[in-house]
């Protein structure tokens, strides 16, 4: 459920707590969506985002299950996941113009974007994804 990457490949380097303000955006955004590819079981879904997508899709849990989403164990804990697909492992919502299909109820962790969160001794800080 861990993305294993150094900070220095994605980050600059820096991390950040939950009352630190950082500047950031998409830097204009060209649509390339490499930021979909990739991911693994990394884009883990909190029981607001299931919701969201379970009531926008029109679909249920076991729906969802079926193909979009799957579930794995985290210390300890089993937590649903969005699915990748294919040999270069592009998120399941990914349309064929390489556009987000559920863009305006997206998972939480796809909105902080270009924000990650990097883990360590039972907390997290945040990071500035740069050279995704």
């Amino acid at each position: 459920m861990r993305r294993e990457v150094s900070l220095e490949e994605i980050s600059d380097g820096r991390l950040y707590g939950p009352n630190d303000m950082v500047k950031a955006d998409c830097q204009d955004c060209t649509g390339c969506w490499d930021c979909c590819l990739g991911m693994g079981e990394s884009i883990v879904l909190d029981p607001l985002d299931v919701h969201r997508l379970c009531m926008n899709l029109k679909k249920s849990m076991e729906e969802l299950l079926s193909r979009e989403i799957s579930l794995g164990v985290m210390d300890g804990n089993i937590l649903p996941y969005l699915n990748m697909t294919g040999k270069d492992e592009r998120c399941v919502f990914l349309n064929q113009e390489g556009r987000c299909a559920i863009h305006p109820f997206r998972p939480g962790i796809c909105r902080l974007f270009p924000l990650g969160r990097f883990y360590e001794n039972n907390s997290y800080q945040y990071f500035l994804q740069v050279h995704e």
